[in-house]
């Protein structure tokens, strides 16, 4: 193993950790796909279909409510009220706030890209400020001990609601920092291959190292590249014969992969791309992606 596969996966390693650690009943795929979408585009929130599964017991009425105040869309309930689902734009702060609800067990959810026809949308109300403002009226002026002592316990829940949002924004910006370090080393140490394709493998190598999985590896080549020298290359490293398309400039094979192989066939000086789909197995699925410049050059 190289000492940049080595450091690629040390600092995955340390990523896990700390999803284990900070949002370990969140889904660590859904983490993935959320911290990768926020890199593309941090100005907007991704729609995602967010399902939280809860204890049994757990009051579905006002899990319901809970939901619909922090998401600003009514949740459909199933499974006598231990499974909740919602299509709502998702952060990874919002992420926090619903797995560190007591009642959940555990938080996933798919990329929609938008809205649908999945609930409605609701601007959420500050209804803890009406909640108190309506308290405290309640309360004789005439009893300033009583008055003091729910100040005081006021100023001790904001204070303590300060460090938690303090401790909070730390934790998620360690995630993020060490998410963008992780995207770094991916276009240093193999910047022609699919980021995507390459969180995939990490992932499932992590899930089960003794065995590499399979993938529809596709690798688009510069025009002009020898179709034979370069099937015979793809041979030696895969121990797979690929189809050829594109007057010789995009390989196909479905084979077993691991980062080392992924990053051989990269670092081929006639290659421009290297992206891919898990199949599980060996199938006859052909080609499903097109190079992004390849345009470019017919």
């Amino acid at each position: 193993m190289t000492t940049e596969i080595k450091e690629i996966k040390t600092v995955y390693r340390g990523l896990q950790t700390l999803y284990n650690t900070y949002l370990a009943k969140a889904d660590p795929g859904l983490i993935d796909d959320l911290l990768l979408r926020q890199e593309q585009n941090p100005n907007v929130a991704p729609f995602y279909m967010v399902e939280a599964f809860t204890k049994p017991g757990t009051d579905s009425e006002t899990k319901r409510n809970l939901i619909f105040e922090k998401t600003g869309v009514i949740p459909a309930v199933y499974d006598s009220g231990t499974h909740y689902a919602a299509n709502h734009r998702l952060t990874l702060e919002m992420l926090k706030e619903i797995s560190n609800d007591r009642d959940v067990l555990e938080v996933t959810g798919e990329y929609t890209g938008g809205i649908g026809g999945w609930g409605a949308s609701h601007e959420h109300n500050d209804r803890t400020y009406i909640q108190n403002y309506n308290y405290s009226k309640s309360i004789s002026t005439s009893s300033s001990t009583s008055l003091t002592l729910l100040q005081q316990r006021r100023a001790e829940k904001e204070q303590e609601q300060t460090q938690y949002e303090k401790t909070t924004i730390d934790t998620l910006q360690e995630i993020k920092t060490v998410y963008r370090g992780l995207q770094t080393l991916f276009e240093t140490y193999l910047p022609k291959a699919d980021p995507v394709l390459i969180h995939d493998l990490l992932v499932r190598e992590q899930q089960n190292p003794n065995v590499a999985p399979f993938y529809i590896v596709e690798i688009f080549t510069r025009p002009g590249t020898d179709s034979e020298t370069m099937r015979n290359m793809i041979m030696s490293k895969t121990q797979m014969v690929p189809a050829i398309y594109d007057k010789g400039t995009h390989y196909v094979t479905n084979q077993r992969l691991t980062l080392e192989t992924l990053k051989e066939i990269s670092d081929s000086q006639d290659v421009m791309e290297v992206t891919g789909e898990y199949t599980g197995g060996i199938t006859a699925r052909g080609a499903s992606h097109e190079h992004r410049d390849m345009r470019d050059y017919f």
